[in-house]
């Protein structure tokens, strides 16, 4: 009698499909978040409960994500700590970024506001400015409201 273990099977396939599925719509509800590795995974306990993956399967995904261009890896603010958000859709790199110093959400300009704002500065400069790698910081209204309260 021999028995023949199957490897990598449709079934294996479709969990990590679903596991991925559960994490791009769990950031994509979130899209304004950044998440450290460890409190990522924790919010999607919360957030899903028993379905949501375990710690490695989120390392493992949100690295390859990463390595994708669908979750943007930045440092945290003052740390050697790096924090993931998804990314805005393919224009990302073409806007600038708000940065809540209190709450780290991450808000998106339009490309028209960018634009507006870099020839505003710039004018005339022979000066390049990189839209995906530029980030106003400061505070988002739900802290400056919680700041005035």
């Amino acid at each position: 009698m021999r028995i023949i273990l199957k490897f990598g099977s449709d079934s294996m396939a479709e969990y990590h499909t679903q596991q991925k599925a559960l994490l791009l719509d769990f950031l994509s509800r979130n899209a304004e978040k950044s998440y450290s590795m460890e409190s990522l995974a924790d919010a999607l306990k919360e957030d899903l409960g028993d379905e949501a993956p375990g710690k490695s399967t989120v390392y493992r995904l949100v690295n390859r994500l990463s390595e994708e261009g669908t979750v943007r890896r930045f440092a945290e603010e003052g740390s050697r700590r790096f924090l993931y958000q998804i990314v805005g859709g393919e224009s990302c790199h073409r806007h600038l970024h708000m940065k809540c110093t209190r709450c780290g959400k991450l808000m998106h300009m339009t490309d028209a506001q960018s634009r507006k704002i870099i020839e505003e500065i710039f004018g005339d400069s022979e000066f390049a400015v990189s839209q995906e790698q530029t980030t106003l910081y400061g505070s988002c209204a739900e802290c400056s409201k919680r700041k005035a309260e």
